[in-house]
């Protein structure tokens, strides 16, 4: 299963995703055709993760970085999406 995680948190914004990559999270991926997706900058793809999963992610690691997680959505991410893909984030 693959989840699709989105957040907002106050602070420490390089130091979360760093911490969330290191998880194996993704802020891109490859659709069937091959072609690159970009995330908004606050969406995470994590290919081998159920929601729940994404959500306890995110909370262990804002307690780590002792930030709140402020929302957050997450989700399976199924075979009927659209998407506007974006150009790689700086």
């Amino acid at each position: 299963m693959e989840a699709i995680i989105t957040y907002d948190i106050p602070s420490k914004h390089r130091e979360f995703k760093e911490k969330m990559f290191e998880l194996g999270y993704k802020q891109d991926f490859k659709d069937s055709k091959g072609l690159n997706v970009h995330l908004p900058n606050t969406t995470l793809l994590h290919q081998n993760k159920i929601a729940a999963e994404a959500i306890d992610d995110a909370k262990r690691i804002c307690s780590i970085l002792s930030i709140s997680l402020e929302r957050c959505i997450s989700t399976q991410f199924g075979p009927n999406w659209a998407a506007i893909y974006g150009t790689p984030l700086k």
